[in-house]
């Protein structure tokens, strides 16, 4: 498969993902509602077909569907998850041309039964490689390939419960978009990983799921969505706006049913789409 090609070919500039997502494994989980002002509450993908895309989570990966958004015309977006932890958002927009994947995984899964998991994906003949020891450590891994082409880490963590774990953004300038985070969301910088291959930052929001800044050096900036590939919720929506307008970024706000709840979409500096909400 195409997939598996893909994946043998990006194995060694993915490793720094790899390490670094290891030593978060034996993190105590969270709640959705954090006591920290901002967390990474849904990792989002933009897949090809939401309901190809909840079948294949749902058959491989045991989430279910919490929560689910559609516009008409625009998007759907079913909302997957565990009983708790972060979020994973399959979102498909229906009036933007199919956008080429970038070939580091995009987030990251923990699983407490990994031999299982990992083994029913392969019987399936879906793309995934487990990483050999050399490059994982310790450390059980694998990486997966869903029917939109995102990459998706799986690793095992003996205690705790299937989560998501973080949400990886792809960067064109790592110091450039770990500054963004920093000021924007008093985001901690963590560990670092600079290689021939790819530079990348941990960002740490406090608890629960982290935030990957990745800068491939093998790989050439792809097209971005106009649509988020992150959400993260804020007790400091205000503050927040402030802090990108002193910057002099831009922003959008998006109308809510609920009054309570405010929605703003800003972009990093690489262009990513970003997802603030008010919670």
């Amino acid at each position: 498969m195409s997939g598996y090609r893909g994946i043998a070919l990006t194995t060694i500039a993915m490793l720094g993902c790899v390490i670094s997502t290891s030593a978060l494994a034996q993190q105590p989980t969270s709640p959705l509602k954090p006591k920290a002002p901002h967390s990474v509450g849904i990792a989002k993908l933009i897949v090809k077909d939401a309901n190809a895309s909840k079948s294949y989570y749902e058959q491989f990966f045991g989430m279910k569907q919490v929560a689910y958004y559609s516009a008409k015309d625009v998007y759907d977006e079913p909302i997957m998850g565990y009983e708790s932890g972060a979020r994973l958002a399959l979102f498909q927009p229906l009036a933007e041309a199919e956008l080429k994947k970038p070939a580091a995984p995009v987030a990251l899964i923990y699983t407490p039964d990994f031999e299982a998991m990992v083994k029913k994906i392969e019987d399936a003949k879906q793309p995934i490689l487990r990483l050999p020891q050399a490059q994982s450590g310790t450390f059980k891994i694998a990486i997966a390939r869903d029917p939109s082409g995102n990459a998706i880490e799986i690793l095992s963590r003996q205690s705790g419960k299937l989560e998501v774990g973080g949400s990886k953004l792809m960067v064109a300038d790592r110091a450039k978009a770990e500054e963004f985070f920093t000021k924007v969301f008093d985001a901690k910088p963590g560990q670092r990983f600079v290689t021939a291959t790819y530079d990348e930052v941990l960002m740490n929001f406090g608890e629960g799921a982290f935030l990957a800044l990745f800068q491939p050096k093998n790989e050439p900036p792809l097209p971005k969505s106009q649509f988020p590939v992150v959400a993260i919720y804020t007790s400091e929506f205000d503050t927040v706006r402030k802090r990108i307008e002193d910057a002099g970024l831009g922003y959008r706000d998006l109308k809510t049913s609920n009054p309570s709840t405010r929605i703003m979409i800003a972009k990093d500096p690489a262009g990513n789409a970003i997802e603030i909400i008010s919670r």
